[in-house]
């Protein structure tokens, strides 16, 4: 279980291809590194195991299986690319975002990346797979890239967000979510346990 709210950033130090899936080696630098194999780690928002570290984890490696790359936008990462990363929940952690689980159900598309408030705040519009629509509630949560975010505007397909200076500084938004980019998105969870227990009233 995470949060939303990112810790920090890593890159993509190397990409090793094993058939069936990807091995992905990150380098970053943790405020209180403190990894050990079998971690759980958000990695764009999507739940993943350590498998191997060093310098107490501000460098380590995780797997991804040919289906997580087809469901996220793991597919796209190659040597420099900037991540969102967060470690798994403790007792005493603040919950400050909202329930993540580190599942993601889909991917969106960024179609709109612009200043706004004379550059104070930037406004992104991601569109989606309309079936989703009905998850995404305007001042409802949404994790996109791993980060807890509020949606300001919904419609069939698309969604808008508006981040602060201080998302954009400690998260990858800034330097990833360009017009076309693919980002990770998971709903409410919820929402999600709303709808199944609505189908057995």
């Amino acid at each position: 279980m995470f949060t939303g709210l990112i810790e920090t950033t890593g890159k993509i130090e190397s990409v090793q291809d094993t058939g069936d899936g990807k091995i992905f080696k990150v380098i970053t630098a943790w405020k209180d590194p403190d990894l050990k194999n079998g971690d759980s780690i958000s990695v764009n928002g999507a739940c993943h195991t350590v498998t191997s570290f060093q310098e107490s984890g501000n460098k380590f490696e995780f797997y991804s299986s040919y289906k997580t790359l087809e469901l996220t936008n793991f597919g796209s990462f190659q040597v420099g690319t900037k991540i969102n990363l967060e470690r798994s929940v403790q007792p005493h952690t603040r919950m400050g975002g909202h329930f993540v689980t580190g599942h993601v159900d889909l991917t969106g598309t960024i179609l709109l990346s612009e200043e706004k408030d004379s550059g104070k705040v930037r406004r992104f519009v991601i569109s989606h797979d309309p079936i989703f629509t009905k998850y995404f509630a305007v001042r409802g949560s949404v994790t996109v890239d791993g980060i807890s975010l509020t949606i300001v505007d919904s419609k069939p397909g698309e969604f808008e967000l508006v981040l602060i200076p201080e998302t954009l500084i400690v998260t990858n938004a800034s330097e990833a979510w360009k017009v076309g980019a693919k980002v990770n998105l998971e709903v409410d969870l919820i929402a999600r346990y709303l709808e199944q227990l609505g189908k057995y009233k």
